[in-house]
């Protein structure tokens, strides 16, 4: 049986383990630990000082027998990387080899999604980001080489009043909010080759392979890069969307 570690988000019960087991049963064991420390704030400068705390939590996970690990979180290899993608797949790797097991980052799954298909112009949609939040994904995108298209939220879109609703979600967001968020910006881009949905708090597995046929271009989701990212480093079959889902 092969034994997947994760590394769940600061003060989130992260869905991401179940989501793998769900998918996997009888192929893999998962187990969690949280990314430290506690009372995690949130602020730019905490999560570029995280790379200590991601050691630590790599760490533990292969202590308890872990083979492979997946962070979840796109910011953090963005942030933690020094701002560029060489540094996140720097940070990637200086973590991989300090475990001696592969550490695969989420914005690492993501950056690596957009060059596997050539895509330099795209959506993108980050539904519940507030305007610092929005800024810095755009910043960091556009200083990679990249060209944004939409960048519209819940908020600049009506779709949610407030940030202050949107926070108060707590990452729980319908699947009709969030392909209306897709589908709005959509509506405002011209020379899109893809959908970049960023946050892992935007939960895509079950409907991403439907909508990117509705929509006749791929779509790059938080959580869809990273489940395909380790089920390449595991050899796991891909299973985005479940067999029971019609």
């Amino acid at each position: 049986m092969k034994r997947l570690g994760i590394i769940g988000a600061p003060g989130w019960f992260d869905p991401t383990a179940n989501e793998f087991l769900l998918r996997h049963s009888g192929q893999i064991d998962v187990t969690q630990t949280i990314l430290g420390p506690p009372g995690f704030d949130w602020s730019f400068a905490s999560i570029r000082a995280s790379e200590p705390h991601l050691l630590d939590a790599a760490r533990l996970l292969v202590e308890a027998g872990c083979e492979c690990i997946a962070q979840v979180g796109p910011a953090f290899a963005y942030q933690a990387g020094g701002g560029t993608v060489a540094g996140a797949h720097a940070l990637s790797q200086r973590l991989s080899e300090a475990t001696g097991v592969p550490v695969l980052l989420n914005g690492c799954a993501v950056l690596d999604s957009l060059d596997a298909i050539g895509v330099h112009t795209f959506t993108a949609v980050f539904p519940y980001y507030n305007e610092e939040w929005k800024h810095e994904f755009c910043r960091f995108m556009e200083r990679s080489g990249y060209a944004l298209e939409g960048r519209k939220t819940f908020v600049d879109l009506g779709i949610i009043p407030t940030q202050a609703e949107v926070d108060l979600r707590r990452y729980r967001f319908t699947e009709g909010e969030v392909l209306s968020a897709i589908d709005a910006n959509l509506k405002s881009s011209y020379c899109s080759q893809a959908v970049v949905v960023s946050g892992s708090g935007v939960r895509t597995l079950s409907w991403l392979r439907r909508v990117q046929a509705d929509i006749q271009r791929p779509i790059i989701s938080a959580d869809g890069a990273l489940y395909s990212a380790v089920c390449r480093a595991m050899n796991l079959p891909d299973r985005m969307t479940c067999a029971f889902e019609k």
